[in-house]
């Protein structure tokens, strides 16, 4: 996609009515097609018409727009502490990925986070995708409901978390207990939560695995190494949201 680092296209009516409903959301231009029906619209912003294929050259990506697309700034970048501190009940929960770039995953993952009313996403500024096209089309329309923080280093970010009454969890595959056991067996839950994912192919990184609270792993069958990042943390986060509520 035609991303700069001021700007960059959202596409898809999904992601697109989101971002419209989003006051917080700068929006620069909106092109659509005759056909395209949107349910809300934007002030101070006149609907540019077009045919689908000058949309696709104009966004530069032969990825499916469904005839919309719409250009933004991205959001500004969250101040953790600030965040914390405005924190007035438990059962927060925060996702922190460590080094995962696939922009499906995170896409995914943002989706999850929404279902589940996770209350924000953390990633490392470094090999970490920014906000971008591809990011807001999977997530369709639930980035602009989860933010995203970046921060420069996972580990001292899981230590200023526990610092401020946070539990940190680490999904490890290898791990000795299992989520449902950890979750019928204790109460920390009822608690502020950070859940730890590591991208698929290495996994949580040690000094980040090292500084979780603890590791546990989702029980599948033995003849599957592993789960997709983003439908492992949509089970953690049922598991973890049905413990609260029992």
């Amino acid at each position: 996609m035609k991303n700069t680092n001021n700007s960059y296209w959202i596409v898809g009516k999904h992601a697109v009515e989101a971002a419209i409903k989003n006051t917080n959301r700068e929006k620069l231009r909106l092109c659509i097609t005759k056909e395209t029906q949107l349910t809300h619209k934007i002030k101070n912003l006149t609907s540019e018409i077009m045919s689908r294929e000058k949309i696709s050259n104009l966004i530069g990506s032969s990825i499916n727009h469904q005839g919309i697309a719409l250009l933004v700034k991205p959001f500004r970048n969250i101040n953790l502490i600030k965040l914390i501190e405005n924190f007035k009940n438990k059962n927060n929960i925060l996702i922190i990925l460590d080094q995962i770039t696939d922009t499906k995953n995170i896409g995914a993952i943002i989706r999850s986070a929404q279902a589940f009313s996770a209350t924000a996403i953390i990633c490392q500024e470094m090999n970490s995708p920014k906000e971008n096209s591809l990011i807001s089309k999977s997530a369709a329309g639930a980035l602009e409901y989860i933010p995203i923080i970046y921060v420069k280093n996972i580990s001292k970010t899981l230590q200023l978390l526990k610092e401020n009454n946070f539990w940190s969890i680490g999904l490890d595959a290898k791990a000795k207990y299992s989520l449902k056991y950890i979750t019928r067996k204790n109460n920390f839950f009822d608690n502020n939560i950070a859940l730890v994912l590591g991208s698929e192919g290495k996994g949580i990184r040690k000094l980040v695995k090292k500084n979780c609270d603890m590791t546990c792993k989702i029980n599948i069958t033995n003849t599957l190494d592993s789960l997709n990042v983003s439908v492992a943390l949509a089970i953690a986060l049922y598991e973890i949201t049905s413990s609260e509520k029992m």
